[in-house]
Protein backbone atom coordinates (compact mmCIF):
# COMPACT_ATOMS: atom_id res chain seq x y z
CA UNK A 1 0.00 0.00 0.00
CA UNK A 2 1.36 3.44 -0.98
CA UNK A 3 1.33 6.08 1.77
CA UNK A 4 2.36 9.71 2.11
CA UNK A 5 4.03 11.36 5.07
CA UNK A 6 2.01 13.98 6.97
CA UNK A 7 2.34 16.18 10.05
CA UNK A 8 -0.55 17.53 12.07
CA UNK A 9 0.06 20.13 14.76
CA UNK A 10 -2.75 20.54 17.27
CA UNK A 11 -3.16 23.15 19.98
CA UNK A 12 -5.27 21.96 22.89
CA UNK A 13 -7.06 24.01 25.53
CA UNK A 14 -4.43 24.68 28.24
CA UNK A 15 -7.00 24.14 31.00
CA UNK A 16 -7.29 20.41 30.23
CA UNK A 17 -5.86 17.99 32.77
CA UNK A 18 -2.96 15.71 31.84
CA UNK A 19 -5.37 12.75 31.69
CA UNK A 20 -7.70 14.63 29.29
CA UNK A 21 -4.75 15.58 27.07
CA UNK A 22 -3.64 11.94 26.90
CA UNK A 23 -7.22 10.92 26.08
CA UNK A 24 -7.35 13.36 23.14
CA UNK A 25 -3.94 12.28 21.82
CA UNK A 26 -4.80 8.58 22.04
CA UNK A 27 -8.12 9.25 20.29
CA UNK A 28 -6.32 10.72 17.28
CA UNK A 29 -3.69 8.00 17.35
CA UNK A 30 -6.50 5.43 17.06
CA UNK A 31 -8.18 7.37 14.24
CA UNK A 32 -4.94 7.36 12.26
CA UNK A 33 -4.42 3.64 12.80
CA UNK A 34 -8.07 2.82 12.03
CA UNK A 35 -7.79 4.54 8.65
CA UNK A 36 -4.68 2.60 7.54
CA UNK A 37 -2.19 5.15 8.84
CA UNK A 38 1.12 4.46 10.55
CA UNK A 39 2.26 6.67 13.44
CA UNK A 40 5.89 7.65 13.09
CA UNK A 41 6.11 9.82 16.21
CA UNK A 42 4.02 11.98 18.53
CA UNK A 43 5.81 15.01 19.97
CA UNK A 44 4.37 16.63 23.08
CA UNK A 45 5.66 20.19 23.25
CA UNK A 46 3.62 21.16 26.29
CA UNK A 47 2.04 24.51 27.13
CA UNK A 48 3.33 27.44 25.08
CA UNK A 49 2.28 31.07 24.80
CA UNK A 50 0.32 31.83 21.63
CA UNK A 51 1.26 34.76 19.39
CA UNK A 52 -2.31 36.05 19.65
CA UNK A 53 -5.49 35.05 21.43
CA UNK A 54 -7.26 32.01 20.00
CA UNK A 55 -10.76 31.37 21.34
CA UNK A 56 -9.97 33.80 24.20
CA UNK A 57 -6.87 31.79 25.25
CA UNK A 58 -3.32 33.17 25.56
CA UNK A 59 -1.70 29.73 25.96
CA UNK A 60 -2.16 26.30 24.43
CA UNK A 61 -0.85 22.74 24.77
CA UNK A 62 1.01 21.80 21.58
CA UNK A 63 1.31 18.29 20.17
CA UNK A 64 2.65 17.18 16.78
CA UNK A 65 1.68 13.95 15.03
CA UNK A 66 4.13 12.60 12.42
CA UNK A 67 2.45 9.84 10.45
CA UNK A 68 2.02 8.06 7.14
CA UNK A 69 -1.37 7.71 5.54
CA UNK A 70 -3.60 8.01 2.55
CA UNK A 71 -5.59 11.14 1.69
CA UNK A 72 -8.63 9.57 3.38
CA UNK A 73 -6.61 9.29 6.61
CA UNK A 74 -5.88 13.01 6.84
CA UNK A 75 -9.46 13.87 5.84
CA UNK A 76 -10.79 11.80 8.74
CA UNK A 77 -8.25 13.25 11.20
CA UNK A 78 -9.17 16.81 10.23
CA UNK A 79 -12.90 16.07 10.32
CA UNK A 80 -12.57 14.81 13.90
CA UNK A 81 -10.36 17.74 14.92
CA UNK A 82 -12.97 20.21 13.68
CA UNK A 83 -15.72 18.70 15.85
CA UNK A 84 -13.58 18.37 19.01
CA UNK A 85 -14.04 21.45 21.24
CA UNK A 86 -10.89 20.66 23.22
CA UNK A 87 -8.73 21.59 20.21
CA UNK A 88 -8.43 25.33 19.69
CA UNK A 89 -6.27 25.31 16.54
CA UNK A 90 -4.61 22.84 14.13
CA UNK A 91 -2.52 22.66 10.99
CA UNK A 92 -1.94 19.62 8.77
CA UNK A 93 0.50 19.38 5.91
CA UNK A 94 2.16 16.86 3.63
CA UNK A 95 5.89 16.58 4.37
CA UNK A 96 6.84 14.51 1.33
CA UNK A 97 5.59 14.69 -2.25
CA UNK A 98 6.39 11.10 -3.10
CA UNK A 99 4.42 8.07 -1.98
CA UNK A 100 6.20 5.41 0.07
CA UNK A 101 5.36 1.73 0.18
CA UNK A 102 4.20 0.74 3.66
CA UNK A 103 6.80 -2.06 3.80
CA UNK A 104 9.63 0.55 3.60
CA UNK A 105 8.50 2.64 6.58
CA UNK A 106 10.64 2.63 9.71
CA UNK A 107 8.95 3.74 12.91
CA UNK A 108 10.72 5.02 16.03
CA UNK A 109 10.35 2.81 19.07
CA UNK A 110 8.13 4.38 21.71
Amino acid sequence: MKLREYETVIVLDPELSEAEIEKVLSKFEEIIKKHNGIIKEIEKWGIKTLAFKVKHKRKGYYAVFHYYGRPETIEEVERNIKIDDRIIRFLSFKTSKKEIDSSQIEVKAA
